[in-house]
């Protein structure tokens, strides 16, 4: 049996269409939907700090508007069968306590294959320098 990791273009879009769904997820503000993305001992690491699963769903969905967030140059690494990392550059216009950010970032995203699903494992972002 083929694993996905076989394919890594399919995988990357499959990746890339989690990436889409996580993002439309917080700019909806569903949290069920964003939920059902994430891994159990998910973590988030943004401007505002670290963040459990727990915390980006109770807690950070609700005081943060995402405007816009656009996908940009994505790139996948296969670190083993169960294992990936997807990285891209990202256009994001937000507004968190109170302030507009807005800017170019970069996205590490790990995710890990679990009960034959791919789940988002850690998401850090970070400001983006050329």
């Amino acid at each position: 049996m083929a694993s996905p990791t076989d394919n890594p273009g399919q995988l990357a879009r499959i990746l890339l269409a989690h990436e889409k769904a996580r993002a439309r997820a917080w700019t909806e503000k569903n949290i069920q939907a964003l939920e059902v993305l994430l891994a159990p001992d998910f973590v988030e690491i943004n401007l505002l700090g670290r963040f459990s699963k727990k915390e980006v769903l109770v807690s950070l969905v609700p005081a943060v508007t995402l405007h816009e967030f656009i996908i940009a140059d994505p790139q996948l690494v296969v670190a083993s069968p169960d294992a990936a990392i997807f990285t891209y550059r990202c256009i994001e216009d937000m507004t968190a306590r109170g302030e507009r950010i807005t800017g170019t970032f970069h996205v590490a995203a790990h995710y890990a294959r679990r009960d034959n699903k791919w789940l988002l494992l850690v998401w850090q972002i970070t400001p983006f320098t050329s």
